[in-house]
């Protein structure tokens, strides 16, 4: 008489057939990094650095979370949230200021979190366009969202 084999060494056969296809569909990105431009946010911030001075050495200096000044209307900042006097902190549960993530491409889903009055607040965006997408001088840069074209 044949055994068959128990359920779950079955179940861990068919994880390990469907899983890895799944996980790459999730993390695959909408279009190639090289095919995308940079990511914006649409806001105007500041930032303060305190530095240190030592003997024989270069000072280290200490970098500050950046303070929203400005949320262009109609971006993709307003649409998330933003408020003038945020302090981002964290973009995709890293620390800004401590361990900065690669920079975002435009149409990545990016979940900062803003230090609101003493209050941590997660605001979701999806990283907009440059238009124009380079910077010239005497041309005020506006960041659109990715579906929107120019007015």
């Amino acid at each position: 008489m044949r055994i068959s084999p128990p359920v779950s060494t079955l179940a861990a056969a068919f994880a390990l057939l469907v899983l890895p296809a799944a996980l790459s569909a999730q993390t695959a990105p909408s279009a190639p990094a090289a095919s995308r431009p940079p990511g914006c946010r649409g806001t105007n911030s500041s930032t303060s650095s305190v530095s240190l001075g030592r003997e024989n050495a270069p000072p280290v200096v200490f970098s500050s979370y950046a303070e929203i000044e400005e949320v262009q209307p109609g971006s993709p900042a307003e649409k998330a949230g933003f408020r003038r006097g945020d302090k981002v902190i964290l973009q995709n549960g890293r620390d800004l200021v401590a361990n900065p993530p690669p920079p975002a491409l435009a149409g990545d889903t990016v979940v900062f979190t803003v230090d609101r009055n003493g209050t941590e607040v997660p605001l979701t965006v999806v990283m907009g366009r440059w238009d124009p997408p380079q910077q010239a001088e005497g041309v005020t840069r506006i960041c659109r969202p990715l579906a929107a074209g120019p007015d």
